[in-house]
């Protein structure tokens, strides 16, 4: 029987905690700026848009996993983290800049890290396999309903 990263993905969130879901929409949000950044470098405009677009639907996905009955200041703090950075990805977007979205990457994984190790089963997680950075989303994949967490 052969294996995929999809079906690699699908056990790793099948078997994922609430934050270990997080975690892995952080990765998946840092694989899409990465590939945006290598797309930039090629001058592949329509990777680039695809990533970036991407990147947008797990920020989307990520702001309406927080739950502001449970932590309502925490939520309120993250709601802001992602405007923030959903601004400063469409600031790089607009600017062609590699720099920006590096800079991006660089914070969000600090923050991906962060959230893994508070991660209470994180030395159970499932390792995926790298996604490619110039790898284009398969047709039909989305983070609505595939991931979706309450933390």
């Amino acid at each position: 029987m052969t294996y995929n990263a999809k079906d690699y993905q699908r056990a790793a969130v099948a078997g994922a905690t609430p934050v270990g879901l997080v975690v892995l929409l952080y990765e998946r949000l840092i694989a899409d700026l990465t590939r945006a950044v290598a797309a930039m470098e090629k001058g592949d405009v329509e990777t680039r848009v695809a990533g970036i677009n991407h990147a947008f639907l797990i920020l989307a996905q990520l702001e309406g996993s927080l739950d502001a009955r449970q932590a309502p200041e925490a939520a309120r703090t993250q709601a802001l983290f992602y405007s923030v950075v959903r601004a400063k990805i469409l600031e790089a977007h607009l600017k062609s800049s590699r720099q920006m979205l590096e800079e991006q990457i660089t914070l969000l994984n600090d923050v991906r890290a962060a959230w893994e190790h508070v991660d209470p089963a994180r030395g159970a997680k499932v390792l995926l396999p790298a996604p490619l950075p110039n790898a284009a989303p398969e047709q039909g994949e989305d983070t609505q309903g595939n991931l979706n967490a309450t933390v």
